[in-house]
């Protein structure tokens, strides 16, 4: 039987929706990423704030209760400057442009391969973070 390669990297996934929350986290789990999940921007601070090791890319909706998902963002990229983004919203990138900033973007509703392939392409097979 042929060996599975493994992809590293952590991700702090912050969804609102528990459905799509544990969704995204079985993807990402079950291709080998490390998941940090939140239901929302508090409790993604406080994992930001009590997560001492690198952390490679933060997947989050744009429009979150509490903080936009620029300001996780923001917030992140203080702890963490080499982390890359991607949000997600139900909204389409066109009505979005002047949010991304340098951020990817991924439009709901995605499948699982959607999610796979723009993760990939931002952090690859490897934690970008962790590199030595």
């Amino acid at each position: 039987m042929a060996k599975v390669t493994q992809r590293t990297g952590t991700i702090l996934f912050a969804e609102d929706e528990a459905l799509l929350r544990e969704l995204g986290q079985t993807i990402l789990s079950q291709a080998g990423y490390r998941v940090l999940t939140a239901p929302g921007p508090q409790e993604l601070l406080s994992l930001v704030e009590g997560h001492s090791e690198p952390v490679d890319l933060l997947l989050t909706d744009i429009v979150m209760p509490g903080l936009s998902g620029q300001d996780l963002a923001r917030l992140a990229r203080r702890r963490w400057p080499k982390i890359r983004v991607l949000y997600t919203s139900g909204y389409s990138d066109e009505e979005l442009d002047d949010l991304l900033g340098d951020a990817a973007f991924l439009q709901k509703p995605f499948t699982p391969t959607e999610l796979m392939a723009k993760v990939k392409e931002l952090i690859g097979n490897g934690a970008i973070s962790n590199a030595e």
